[in-house]
């Protein structure tokens, strides 16, 4: 196996650009109002991760503008490019340049959850961290309970890696976290099916898939 270029350079990036969405850094100033609509104030969204609810604009512009100029994380606002508005939020967390390691944590709103702008801006974040700066392993955690985050990792390609035990202590309980990683050799053939999937001869006229995003974890799409 080929020794690293290690450490990695941090993600830095102000603009990843897609066809159907851009990522953008967070800037709360920019960002904060449209993120509060299309996610903030759905309770729902949080209740099972650990930040939020929030209970009302002001806390969430509080908590958004903390995270963003936290040293140890890069947020990216997910922007449709039809609308201009951010509909949904990408955080790199635990970000280890030495090691070559990220994590990747998301909150989707309706216009990108199972839908082709939210695998798009996953492919752009993905390719960024582990193919444009080499990171060696993308880390995916969440809560056990959490059927749609643990469905997203494995639609997207990610490998379960088993459950870590009470690893927090938040929103008054016990929190167990379930692990999942893609590693820089993995990438190829998750962006080989990505590219494939996203391309516009998949999709017919009224936007209907034709041939489903096949995980290579699984063998059927989700």
């Amino acid at each position: 196996m080929p020794r690293p270029a290690l450490p990695c350079l941090y993600p830095d990036a102000a603009l990843l650009a897609g066809g159907l969405v851009d990522l953008e850094r967070v800037d709360p100033a920019r960002h904060t109002d449209d993120l509060w609509s299309s996610i903030g104030r759905d309770a729902a969204l949080w209740s099972l991760i650990p930040p939020g609810p929030f209970a009302d604009a002001e806390a969430f512009a509080a908590w958004l503008t903390d995270r963003a100029n936290r040293p140890s994380a890069a947020l990216y606002a997910i922007v449709d490019k039809t609308t201009g508005h951010a509909v949904g939020l990408f955080f790199l967390l635990n970000i280890n340049p030495a090691m070559g390691v990220a994590e990747m944590g998301l909150v989707y709103g309706p216009a990108l959850a199972r839908r082709t702008p939210g695998t798009e801006a996953f492919f752009l974040l993905a390719g960024y961290i582990l193919d444009t700066l080499g990171y060696r392993r993308l880390e995916w955690r969440c809560s056990p309970e959490h059927t749609a985050s643990r469905r997203a990792a494995i639609r997207f390609g990610f490998t379960e890696e088993g459950l870590l035990r009470q690893t927090m202590w938040v929103k008054d309980r016990n929190w167990d976290t379930q692990l999942y990683a893609m590693l820089d050799r993995e990438w190829p053939a998750v962006a080989s099916g990505l590219t494939a999937w996203l391309s516009p001869e998949n999709f017919r006229a009224d936007g209907r898939q034709i041939t489903p995003l096949i995980s290579p974890n699984r063998p059927s799409d989700l």
